[in-house]
């Protein structure tokens, strides 16, 4: 429970289908009449019951904060994943919360489920005792899935109970899906022996083997009788019309409904709960009925989404390629400022503005303790600020959302098979428009996210680059290369108006003698004193380069006291000695020119000058020393 009401958590794979965002209406009705949210998990795409596929998207379950769900509803025919369901399940009893798994089956769970056994019996009766079909031919899904062997299972016990003929050639197999059901029509068709009727283990089988036999010149229902199952819209805009069973959504929300209220009353139940398809009486089986629902608004429906679908899609595209050219977060999501996106919040990895960390790479690696994330975009706040965001806020102004009485939407962002954060939706209607384009908005997101992060990070390595190809590695001064690029630069901008300049050459004493009693380490160590020492001795806008093994040479340009530059750079080698514990004093020789800048200004005679100087200060070392 949160600021008073009950949360009611439901995990669903393609919310954006049309049974399934009307499924959510119901239920959120009847819940919230009942002092209960609604808070929807929802992945774009099913898992097709393939244990071994890893999808970043299912880290949207992970989301769910079973401190606060008082009851979880798994919808696993949706997401098509026992390994999910059983997750979902074990971390739901950590917390004590009640599951309820609906068209599936676990031990310690409610169930609800359609009695899809007797609602195909209800349709391959009508065929038989009805109009009066003896040869009959059972196109099933694909061989072993569950729902198609039970229905098949349904189809031999009432042919063999009215004794009629069933052999090898009395089924075939359309995969639930257009293009394999045209082909098992087509192979049907070629064999000769067309049956008295077709009957489909779903609709979308039905329309196709319809009209594969049409083109072939068959009549429907006069040469052979078509029947689907399950009752999607299509099959009231086919031709003929479809005769179907509906797994109509509205029982199915009320019985769904029913358990959630018997789980807060009385904790978790393993009741089930079934629910029994309607029989959809249509065309293709002979019995000419209205087609209910196939009202022009319906139509119009259909339209509307369509031509929404393709004008959102433009504008998504561009808002994607605004996004990923984006040099920075806040930048980025200035993008997304359209009317297309409404009535949703945007969270992401706080980590996707380091442009230093390729999190393609690290993206799974997140501390657990770690929930700080970034609110990146949120259509609400006129005056929108990105800011930090903690996991168990869920989202910004929680609990006005929550009064306002609609479902929260919640979808995972991922790139590359990377989770990247999450969006929140709370749509203020029950518009199939908005839930429709509820993948499109998140393979935006994911895309434009993703795309920003990886050329972020080309950014970065190329500065990287630019920065081994101008800098040395040891000392991190100019190479010689991006320092004669950087000194010509240097007279041009100084052209106009000549002004004086020094040149500074440092030379590293005894570098000889520290690598013979100390090793090479001890050597660089000493380099990189005197490098640090003459780069931060001398004034901004100073040009540092090592120019050779222990020379390094700064120009620095403007008027200075050549004396003070001295003093500094030997008062800092001082500190340095005192503080390094290196069993050896660093030192330096100096050779100190000053000249004018101009465009003209040759840097060789120039280091002549200071070369000079510098060789006498060594012959002065070299005469205290002995």
């Amino acid at each position: 429970m949160i600021h008073g009401s009950k949360v009611v958590t439901l995990c669903i794979s393609r919310l954006h289908d049309t049974e399934n965002a009307r499924f959510v209406e119901l239920l959120n009705k009847h819940l919230r009449d009942n002092g209960c949210t609604l808070w929807i998990y929802n992945i774009t795409t099913d898992l097709y019951w393939d244990e071994s596929m890893s999808s970043s998207e299912t880290s949207v379950f992970d989301l769910i904060d079973f401190h606060v769900t008082d009851v979880l509803i798994i919808m696993e025919e949706k997401i098509k994943s026992k390994a999910v369901t059983a997750k979902l399940i074990s971390r739901a009893h950590m917390y004590h919360v009640p599951v309820i798994v609906v068209d599936g089956s676990a031990e310690d769970a409610a169930t609800v489920r359609y009695d899809y056994a007797r609602g195909f019996e209800q349709i391959v009766r009508h065929v038989i005792d009805v109009h009066g079909a003896r040869q009959l031919h059972f196109m099933g899904g694909s061989p072993g899935n569950p729902f198609s062997e039970e229905r098949l299972k349904v189809f031999r016990k009432i042919l063999a109970e009215k004794g009629l003929p069933f052999n090898n050639k009395s089924v075939s197999y359309g995969y639930f899906w257009a293009k394999p059901a045209k082909a098992a029509t087509e192979e049907l068709i070629r064999s000769g022996s067309l049956p008295d009727a077709v009957v489909c283990a779903n609709d979308i089988m039905a329309i196709n083997a319809a009209s594969v036999l049409l083109e072939h010149g068959y009549r429907i229902p006069e040469d052979i009788i078509v029947t689907g199952f399950d009752g999607i819209d299509e099959i009231l805009f086919s031709t003929p019309t479809i005769t179907s069973a509906r797994c109509g959504t509205t029982g199915f929300a009320t019985a769904v409904y029913q358990a959630a209220i018997d789980c807060l009353q009385y904790g978790q139940t393993t009741r089930e709960y079934l629910v029994e398809p309607s029989l959809l009486l249509h065309a293709s089986c002979g019995c000419n009925c209205e087609a209910a629902g196939s009202s022009p608004e319906r139509l119009h429906s259909f339209n509307d989404r369509f031509y929404r679908y393709q004008d959102d899609n433009r504008t998504l595209a561009l808002m994607s390629e605004r996004l990923q050219k984006s040099h920075s977060l806040l930048e980025a999501s200035w993008a997304l400022y359209d009317p297309t996106l409404q009535d949703m919040c945007c969270i992401i990895d706080n980590r996707c503005g380091d442009d230093t960390i390729n999190l393609l790479e690290v993206g799974e690696t997140r501390p657990s303790e770690d929930d700080t994330m970034l609110l990146f975009f949120d259509t609400d706040e006129e005056k929108f600020v990105q800011r930090p965001f903690q996991k168990n806020q869920i989202i910004p102004d929680l609990e006005r959302h929550i009064n306002e009485g609609y479902p929260l939407i919640f979808n995972s962002m991922t790139f590359m098979n990377v989770p990247l954060g999450y969006c929140c939706f709370y749509f203020r209607d029950y518009e199939l428009t908005d839930y429709c384009k509820l993948p499109q908005i998140i393979t935006m997101l994911s895309f434009g996210i993703g795309g920003f992060i990886t050329r972020q990070y080309q950014r970065y390595l190329m500065r990287r680059i630019e920065e081994i190809y101008q800098y040395d590695a040891l000392t991190g001064l100019h190479n010689r290369i991006s320092f004669n690029k950087a000194f010509e630069a240097l007279k041009i901008r100084h052209s106009d108006e000549p002004t004086p300049v020094t040149i500074i050459l440092a030379d590293l004493d005894g570098l000889k003698r520290i690598n013979d009693n100390y090793g090479h380490a001890a050597g660089d160590q000493a380099i990189e004193a005197v490098a640090h020492a003459l780069q931060n001795s001398c004034p901004s806008g100073t040009l540092c380069v090592r120019f050779g093994g222990d020379e390094m040479i700064a120009v620095v340009p403007g008027e200075y006291d050549t004396q003070q530059l001295d003093a500094q750079i030997r008062t800092t080698l001082e500190k340095f000695n005192k503080a390094s514990g290196l069993p050896f004093p660093v030192s330096t020789s100096l050779g100190i020119h000053t000249t004018m800048l101009t465009e003209e200004l040759d840097l060789e005679k120039m280091l002549k000058f200071a070369d000079a100087d510098l060789y006498q200060e060594k012959q002065r070392k070299k005469r205290i020393l002995s």
